[in-house]
């Protein structure tokens, strides 16, 4: 590479155009254009020369791929989650990660407490019947249920679970949660600290807002959807796959529990034949947690930013592996 030219940076499909103008300030871009996902052994060709790799949530990106990038500096997504990613083969690379933490705790947050509102007061269902004419012929018929004096079992408690912890408790909810550890903070949050059995036994709304990891792929199934209420209403606004979907499905179909609002599924997208939609018990969105203008935007600049902070070999702002980020 010319010492003239701007380090090379491998865009690996379509991103926001503003963290492209952002980027392009200090390194040559070289973008994925297509809609369909990058195939692999292109990525590998382009990355023979790059120093820094704009990932996407498609690629999984692990000792094989960065074994076509010698040169590779940094690699960076707009995204909080990075479970594509193997972080223990870029660590020992000397490569640092960065991710989109924090940018997104209160859009994600709303998202989930506006899952569990509608859902609770059955707004979908609600609005199909006035469209469908039905409110001219009959009373409502899908009755809602009240938030206030309800409890809301988290988990997965962290920075977004305790946001949506606070607007829950401005609705009058009582918080159980379970972590792997006790937070410190629990008593002079409101918080109240339990086994996930415990949890799921006692909570009218169970949401989960876990990463997907080895741990808890499939950590929610047919024995966890056992223990709950039937009435319970089931929330997923972490990784599709820390649920068993098909033990959902059976789990709403025998009416173990009431109903479930999802953000993420698996598989996703969700197909619409899948039976998780036949069974009429759940309100789907197409993972939009962080589907706003403003935190998108956030996220662009924050993946620019990491990336250019990478490829200039200075710390970056937002590093998943901190023991590799430059000093």
């Amino acid at each position: 590479m010319e010492s003239n030219k701007k380090p090379l940076v491998i865009v690996a499909g379509k991103v926001r155009v503003d963290g492209l103008a952002k980027l392009a300030e200090g390194a040559t871009i070289r973008q994925w254009q297509e809609s369909t996902p990058m195939p692999r052994e292109t990525l590998k060709e382009w990355l023979r020369d790059a120093v820094g790799l704009w990932s996407s949530k498609h690629i999984k990106v692990d000792a094989d791929l960065l074994a076509s990038a010698p040169n590779l500096k940094v690699v960076a997504q707009d995204s909080v989650g990075y479970d594509n990613i193997v972080i223990s083969d870029l660590t020992a690379k000397g490569i640092p990660h960065g991710n989109t933490p924090h940018v997104l705790t209160d859009t994600v947050a709303e998202l989930a407490f506006t899952l569990l509102a509608a859902a609770s007061r059955r707004i979908v269902e609600n609005v199909e019947f006035v469209k469908q004419g039905l409110w001219t012929k009959q009373r409502p018929i899908h009755i809602g249920r009240d938030l206030k004096g309800t409890t809301l079992g988290i988990i997965g408690l962290g920075e977004i679970g305790l946001a949506i912890a606070k607007r829950a408790q401005a609705f009058g909810m009582h918080i159980l949660y379970h972590n792997r550890t006790r937070r410190k903070d629990d008593v002079t949050q409101n918080l109240t600290y339990c086994t996930k059995e415990e949890l799921l036994a006692k909570s009218d709304t169970v949401l989960v807002m876990t990463p997907l990891t080895d741990a808890t792929r499939g950590m929610i199934g047919s024995a966890e959807f056992a223990l709950m209420k039937s009435e319970a209403l089931f929330v997923n606004v972490g990784r599709g796959a820390v649920v068993d979907t098909s033990a959902l499905v059976t789990a709403l179909e025998t009416g173990q529990i009431a109903y479930a609002a999802l953000d993420v599924v698996d598989p996703e997208p969700l197909p619409k034949e899948h039976p998780l939609l036949a069974t009429g018990k759940v309100m789907i969105v197409p993972h939009i947690g962080s589907f706003t203008n403003e935190t998108r935007h956030e996220m662009a600049l924050l993946t620019a930013n990491n990336l250019m902070a990478g490829i200039h070999e200075e710390p970056l702002p937002a590093c998943v592996n901190e023991e590799v980020n430059y000093k």
